[in-house]
């Protein structure tokens, strides 16, 4: 009986709300505050997700290496450092919230489309691995970092 409890209980986890809109309040913020279209604000926090993942867990790695992460394959995945288990839940959570980012061109495109808006709306300088947005305060920086940990723990 227990079985089927814990079985039942793992989808209702994955379909919380916080999972499907862990991007709300601040996307609706960053629309207002800098005048962003439609789902923008949205995909920029999507996308700095995939960079902070990198970050975490292979902080060398450059940002086009998302989709090899999210698929457990390349070469840099495969000569990752041995990870903490906070590592791996960080790395489940992401392959849910990032599936689209498994494919490549989307990916790519998606972090091209990023690297076109203005630096101070962009929380990663996303030509070198891990690096965090010049044009941003401080304080800024650690609240987005702070929801990022949030959706991956």
């Amino acid at each position: 009986m227990n079985a089927l409890r814990l079985s039942n209980s793992a989808p209702a986890r994955q379909l919380s709300p916080f999972l499907l809109h862990w991007q709300e309040p601040l996307a609706t913020q960053l629309r207002f505050q800098h005048e962003l279209p439609g789902q923008l604000a949205n995909r920029l926090l999507n996308v700095e997700l995939g960079l902070y993942l990198l970050a975490e867990l292979l902080p060398l790695a450059p940002p086009q290496a998302l989709p090899d992460l999210l698929n457990g394959e390349g070469i840099v995945y495969e000569q990752r450092p041995v990870w903490k288990p906070r590592q791996h839940r960080y790395l489940n959570r992401a392959r849910a919230l990032l599936t689209p980012y498994m494919d490549r061109t989307r990916w790519l495109t998606a972090l091209a489309k990023y690297d076109s808006l203005p630096t101070s709306v962009r929380a990663f300088g996303s030509h070198t691995a891990g690096s965090y947005g010049a044009e941003l305060n401080r304080s800024i920086l650690r609240s987005r970092e702070e929801l990022f940990r949030q959706a991956l723990a």
